[in-house]
């Protein structure tokens, strides 16, 4: 392992940057919905966002165990703090856990910007790869230019209907196509027939002012690969994990929803319950690992990242959803239960993630 020893011990000024949760929703949007309803919305909305609030201090904390400086910035609506925040401290090295700005992911990718254009080295995936994995269906585009296996889709831009053409098997799978951490899917996102694709797509447009992604429903086992760089910056897998569906309340459909993710008290969160390592067979764990690496690749992933699969029941064949740049990596997160099965502590894998990027610091001086 080349190329970083000699800075591990080095001590850095660290700036930890993160948003400040928020939400940007239109005037009307909960006006068609009782005040539980609303309640309850917010609350799911606010679990995936607000986590970021206790994630910072304790990778602040891991990172000050490794004996480097630690400056804790968050950022909000007033961009110009940044800036004067990067004029005034001068980091070193930036971890960045800035996943939305003005309230929208959309904006991830300008922070990102922000550093590249003030030159300062940060962890996790570049501003190009941010924009990139956002958009489903561009990432979808890649995945597919490269040979890499990916569900059948088409997009629908706001305003437009339905192709007459539609090339996809029932049932399908609507998403707002620039949202992630399952932002808009739900129950109703699995679609049966053309009618419920109709409301569907509408709700996406309504909702979430974008494109929807129309996929088709992968009936099978859902697998996420992580992956974190060594020091020389090459990817490697981390034990695969699984999102077993074995116990789901009958007549949910297999998918991994908001409320499933975020959500600790609903059911569905309860019966959405991760495996890992997963319980699959060698060849198959290969062509997963094979697929999350080159996945990572395609789409210009940097130092830490999660590929999203199905292994569909009917044949065993492997599909790539999505690439996740900079998933969450909190104590409870499914990045860090891999890493924790490979053998490395929360500190441990944090400080990786800090000196794969120390890469970075040392091309630059």
């Amino acid at each position: 392992m080349g190329g970083i020893s000699e800075w591990m011990n080095l001590n850095m000024r660290i700036a930890l940057i993160y948003n400040e949760p928020k939400h940007t929703e239109p005037e009307d949007h909960w006006l068609s919905r009782s005040r539980e309803e609303v309640e309850l919305e917010k609350d799911f909305r606010d679990a995936s966002e607000f986590g970021v609030l206790e994630e910072s201090q304790i990778i602040a904390d891991a990172i000050r165990e490794d004996g480097h400086e630690v400056l804790v910035f968050s950022v909000d609506d007033d961009i110009h703090r940044l800036i004067t925040f990067l004029d005034t401290e001068n980091p070193d090295l930036i971890f960045n856990l800035c996943e939305a700005v003005l309230g929208k992911a959309s904006l991830e990718m300008a922070i990102a910007g922000i550093y590249e254009l003030y030159d300062v080295p940060y962890t996790g995936s570049q501003a190009i790869a941010l924009g990139i994995s956002l958009n489903k269906g561009l990432a979808k585009a890649i995945f597919k230019a490269n040979d890499i296996p990916t569900p059948a889709y088409f997009i629908v831009d706001e305003e437009e209907f339905i192709p007459d053409d539609l090339n996809l098997v029932y049932p399908v799978i609507v998403k707002p196509v620039r949202e992630d951490a399952s932002i808009g899917i739900d129950n109703n996102s699995i679609c049966a027939d053309e009618d419920a694709l109709a409301d569907r797509i509408a709700f996406v447009h309504k909702e979430f002012h974008q494109p929807a992604l129309v996929e088709e429903y992968i009936d099978g086992r859902e697998l996420n690969v992580a992956v974190l760089a060594n020091e020389d910056g090459v990817f490697e897998t981390l034990p695969i994990s699984e999102i077993t569906f074995d116990t789901m309340p009958e007549g949910n459909p297999r998918i991994v929803s908001y409320e499933a993710k975020w959500v600790e008290d609903s059911p569905l969160y309860k019966t959405t319950v991760p495996q890992c390592p997963a319980d699959l067979d060698v060849i198959t764990a290969e062509r997963a690992r094979e697929l999350a690496l080159r996945s990572a690749a395609v789409v210009g992933l940097n130092d830490y990242g999660r590929i999203d699969m199905r292994l569909r029941d009917s044949d065993g064949a492997l599909f790539v959803l999505e690439a996740n740049p900079n998933p969450d990596i909190s104590r409870d997160a499914g990045f860090m239960r891999a890493a924790s099965v490979k053998g490395f502590s929360h500190s441990q894998t944090i400080n990786a993630i800090v000196h794969c990027a120390m890469r970075r610091v040392k091309r630059k001086k």
